[in-house]
């Protein structure tokens, strides 16, 4: 059995939680990074060694492994050689023995240095200590192009590419500090708030170019002290295969998503309740688990709404949207929600809100209805001009659909990055 290398606090986080708890300490060590890697004219066209880095579990659900399964694929399929490296592909050893050693390491160190613990820091600084040796281990040198996926990913690439100087780029998919602020899941001036937002600032300084899901990432990106100038946007593509529509004798409304507070399933609930006399031919489908459930079932039952029916974990998304005519998500904070394309692609009467970069995907008026995140009466409106006018609903069906197979696909994701990724070879 080997033994876990000493275990080691990165001199910026010390120097935050140093500074919060208000220890003096001469720091020696350099606490900022360098980005690497310069643009050329971007035509090399040889085949590239890739590798995605998640400090998530991956294969797993949801967007952020479904966007690298995408991405990977559609770098295969055109020739090049991409790896993906997550904290999942570890050893045995490293899991279940390393971590809970580096725990105890840093649950000691706190307690000395500062005479408390932060169990969220403890597990937090132990997952980045193993997970970093495991990456050292993997041969970075090799690659053309890294590619980190998360603020985690990029704070301990950053590091390790001090070493490798290679093009190191970030793409964020949502903002780890900001969203537990706004959800209550952190308090505000916290030791937390300080240590995880340190954290995303010094994965930033360190990326050679920020490749954003949408634009709507540009203020927060900034806040953080992202430059401009090394920021760019390629929208997100999905290859998602529609199945035929069917006809079939009642209009049908469907919401798919984790039923949690921040996806707005309660207004949608209330819109339909202002809608009691139009929904006589209406079935509404909520598909999706979550902590939502049992409030969202109650809700419907105590709104007398018995055309609401909740469908639960489904795996047959193509089919559930091949039977549908209407697609709503109500998200009152998102990102860019993959729902929403594969309601696009599926020929759906598309209304959501102008959450993150919802707008940039959603032309209100033109490709489906954009309501402000809690409005309920927009959505209501919205929803009766759908269910009321089949014209209406047929031809901004059909607006998001060509539009999503002109825009949306993984085909013009993948080309598009990998214009990015060629200006650095």
């Amino acid at each position: 059995m080997s033994r876990m290398p000493p275990f080691n606090i990165h001199p910026s986080l010390l120097a935050i939680m140093d500074q919060y708890y208000d220890v003096e300490r001469d720091y020696k060590e350099p606490l900022t990074l360098q980005p690497f890697g310069q643009k050329t004219k971007g035509d090399d066209s040889r085949p590239m060694k890739i590798l995605y880095v998640t400090f998530f579990q991956y294969p797993h659900t949801g967007g952020l492994s479904h966007y690298i399964t995408s991405i990977k694929n559609g770098f295969e399929k055109v020739g090049h050689s991409v790896d993906v490296l997550a904290p999942n592909h570890m050893s045995s050893e490293q899991l279940e023995e390393w971590i809970p050693e580096a725990s105890s390491e840093a649950r000691k160190f706190m307690n000395t240095r500062y005479g408390r613990v932060n169990e969220k820091i403890v597990k937090n600084l132990s997952y980045l200590h193993v997970f970093g040796i495991f990456l050292k281990e993997k041969n970075l040198q090799d690659y053309d192009i890294i590619h980190a996926q998360d603020l985690f990913a990029i704070f301990i690439l950053g590091h390790l590419n001090q070493t490798y100087q290679k093009p190191l780029l970030f793409t964020p998919h949502g903002f780890f500090t900001k969203s537990r602020l706004k959800f209550n899941k952190m308090q505000k001036d916290s030791i937390e708030e300080a240590y995880f937002t340190e954290l995303e600032k010094v994965g930033i300084e360190a990326s050679t170019e920020i490749v954003m899901i949408s634009d709507s990432f540009r203020p927060n990106l900034m806040d953080f002290g992202a430059k401009d100038e090394r920021m760019v946007t390629v929208h997100t593509g999905i290859d998602f295969k529609p199945r035929p529509h069917k006809n079939h004798e009642n209009i049908i409304l469907t919401c798919v998503s984790r039923l949690s507070p921040r996806k707005g399933h309660g207004f949608l609930l209330e819109a339909l309740s202002r809608l009691r006399e139009h929904l006589t031919n209406v079935e509404v489908w909520i598909v999706g688990d979550g902590v939502m459930k049992e409030k969202l079932i109650e809700q419907a039952k105590e709104l007398k709404l018995n055309n609401v029916n909740f469908l639960g974990k489904r795996h047959d998304i193509p089919h559930i949207l091949s039977m549908s005519d209407i697609y709503v998500l109500a998200t009152v904070n998102d990102n860019f929600p993959l729902s929403v394309m594969e309601a696009m692609f599926s020929r759906q009467a598309v209304i959501s809100t102008t959450c993150g970069g919802i707008p940039e995907m959603v032309q209100h008026e033109e490709t489906g209805i954009l309501c402000e995140p809690g409005n309920v009466e927009q959505l209501a409106h919205a929803i009766k001009r759908f269910i009321t006018n089949t014209e209406e609903r047929n031809r901004f069906a059909n607006a998001a659909e060509s539009y999503a197979r002109q825009h949306l696909t993984c085909q013009v994701m993948t080309r598009k990055i990998e214009q990015i990724y060629q200006t650095y070879l």
